[in-house]
Formats: structure tokens, sequence, C-alpha cells
């Protein structure tokens, strides 16, 4: 029952004749999320269908610019970066994305063409409840419109000269699907990027360190770190101290390994391969993020219900005793998995 009410609004959106009708469909996607809880589900299986009908709606806007300004004049890519690319998103998501434009491009007679195409899709993203990206990585900027060697360009400055800040933001672009177009592109793209990062041990060590700027929400006595908010209340953001953690050294450890794998948890098993946790430490990291992902989409399910806007601030008087014994754990096993990280790439020598 559950497959076909996700199946319904994702053929629903696939045939959307506007993008006003394709917002009211999307507008029913949180309280998807809320019933999926209600029932059971686990966080991997919902937040890989959010991910599946996010994908949906991205496709259906550039069907109808398509559709409205003709047939792009070269080739391109339109690719989605983030938990949309990993197949993690939940409610709350902004949107992150960008195109790769085939080399045949030329700014004087297609650029007009592609700034309307984009134009139009982050438009109706942000209509369809995917808010603009706060740091505008979006293919509505002309800096992520670019062609294939302007990207190769860009990576290869960030692999080959390697900032620590500013890697913070570009790794991103390390986690990368294209939802429409052709994903020759992107695959080209890839097989560089992965060439590059699985040579330079001193991107590795940069990238380590950025990773290292997250860390679990414990405070030095092996508690939980709360904050307090401007209401006062106590709160874990389990997004920034809890599940980025963990996607962040996956990451690390992927493009170390030259390890093609997007998802977190797919990423997790290629660590498996290379040796780079032992079976019973990858099973125990693996686990923590699935709690500290369960419990971030319950807490969103909750707002929900409550006709209030998802976001990741999981208040302390939402856990009861076991549950914060167990994200404690959850969150010492993600810590150690940063320490073995920190020695594996020497992180300390690049912060």
């Amino acid at each position: 029952m559950h497959a076909a009410d996700a199946e319904a609004l994702r053929a629903q959106a696939e045939q959307a004749p506007t993008p006003e009708t394709l917002a009211a469909i999307t507008g029913r996607f949180p309280f998807l999320l809320a019933e999926r809880v209600e029932q059971g589900d686990s966080a991997r299986s919902i937040s890989t269908m959010l991910s599946a009908l996010g994908e949906t709606a991205t496709r259906r806007l550039l069907v109808l610019a398509e559709s409205d300004l003709g047939p792009p004049p070269v080739a391109y890519a339109f690719i989605v970066a983030g938990s949309l690319a990993r197949g993690e998103q939940i409610a709350g998501s902004d949107q992150d994305n960008g195109m790769i434009l085939d080399d045949a491009f030329d700014p004087n007679r297609h650029g007009d063409y592609f700034s309307r195409l984009a134009e139009r899709v982050c438009d109706g993203l942000a209509e369809c409840g995917y808010a603009y990206c706060p740091g505008d990585i979006m293919a509505s900027n002309p800096r992520w419109r670019q062609p294939l060697s302007v990207w190769l360009a860009c990576f290869q400055r960030w692999i080959g000269r390697p900032d620590p800040s500013a890697l913070i933001h570009s790794s991103i672009f390390f986690d990368l699907h294209c939802v429409s177009g052709q994903p020759a592109l992107l695959e080209n793209l890839r097989a560089e990027i992965l060439t590059q990062t699985r040579s330079s041990r001193r991107f590795q060590g940069h990238l380590s360190a950025a990773a290292l700027q997250f860390r679990p929400a414990l405070a030095w006595h092996g508690g939980l770190r709360y904050r307090r908010d401007k209401n006062r209340q106590h709160t874990i953001d389990l997004k920034k101290f809890g599940v980025t953690p963990v996607v962040d050294l996956a990451r690390v450890h992927a493009l170390a390994g030259g390890h093609a794998a997007v998802g977190t948890r797919a990423r997790l098993g290629r660590m498996r391969e290379d040796g780079a946790l032992s079976a019973p430490q990858l099973e125990a990291l693996g686990e923590a993020f699935d709690y500290i992902s369960h419990l971030r989409i319950e807490h969103q399910a909750r707002r929900i219900r409550a006709d209030a806007p998802p976001d990741y601030l999981l208040l302390r008087s939402e856990l009861s005793t076991r549950q914060q014994r167990r994200l404690r754990t959850s969150l010492r096993v993600a810590r150690q998995a940063q320490k073995r990280m920190s020695r594996r790439f020497g992180s300390e020598l690049f912060q």
C-alpha cells in the first residue's frame, strides 16, 4: 500500500501539465514522510523514496521548460548534489544543482537558452518546496552552469591546490548525480575526478581535515552536547553534528579509494573492501548512521504533524532516557571513526 502511494504521487508528478500543478503534488511529499514514519518504515527507505520523488519533480520541470523553450541547442547534463545525489533527501531540503554543458557550448549563441532553462527549473523547484540554496549553488548561477572543460578545471584546482576552508563548501560537488540529459558528461567528469583524488595524498589530507569541521554532538565529558536556541530550548542539530560527520568521512574514504559510489551506505560498503575499518567497526558505524537518521526523520514527522516546518533541530525534551543513551553511543561510534580517518590521512597536518 505504501509503495502504491509513492508510485501514485510519482506518476502524477510525471504527468503534471504545469509547474503549479506539480507544486500541488510535491506539497504532499512531507505528509507521505510522516505517514511512513508512523507505519514504522526505516529512515533509509523513506529518504530513498523522497529522493526518487525529488528527481521526478526536477525532471518534470525540465520537460515543461524544454516544451516552451524548444530542444536544447547542445547536449547537457542536469546534475544534483548533496543529499539528493546520495539518495538521502528528507523533508526541508534546499536545492543544490548545476549543469554540465557540452564543450560545443557557445555563450553568445546558446547562453540565453540555458539561462532561461535553469531559471525556470530552479524557480519551479522553489515553488515545489525545495528552497533556494543559501550559497547559490544552483544551475541558475552561471558559475555552476558551465561546459565540461570548465568543470574539469574547477575540480583540478580544488584537488591540486586544496584549501580547507574552500573544501568545506566545494565538497558538495564531490556528490553528484545526473537526473536528466546526457549522463556521459557526468561520467567523463567523475572518471577524471576519481583518478586525481585517488593519487593525491595532499588532497586527501585536506579533505579529511575539512571533514573534521563537523564533529558529533558530544561534550568533553562524553555526554550529549546541546545548544540553546532563541527560545532558550536545548537542541541538537542532527544534520550538522549527527549525520554529516558520517557522510563526510565516508566521502573522504570513497574519493581516496577512487570509488564512484555516492550514497553513504554504498561508500561504507567500499570501506569494508578497502580495509579502512574492520567488519565490526563498519557494522557499528552503519547502525549509528541509521539510528541518527531515524531520530532525525522522526523529529521531522512530529513537526509536520504539528503543521510546523520540518527542520533538523532535535529538542532534548523529545528524547527519552533510553534514546539519549543510544544516541550517545551512536555519536561516539562516529567520533571514533573520525579519529581513525584522521590518523589514516594525517588530518592534523592540514588543519
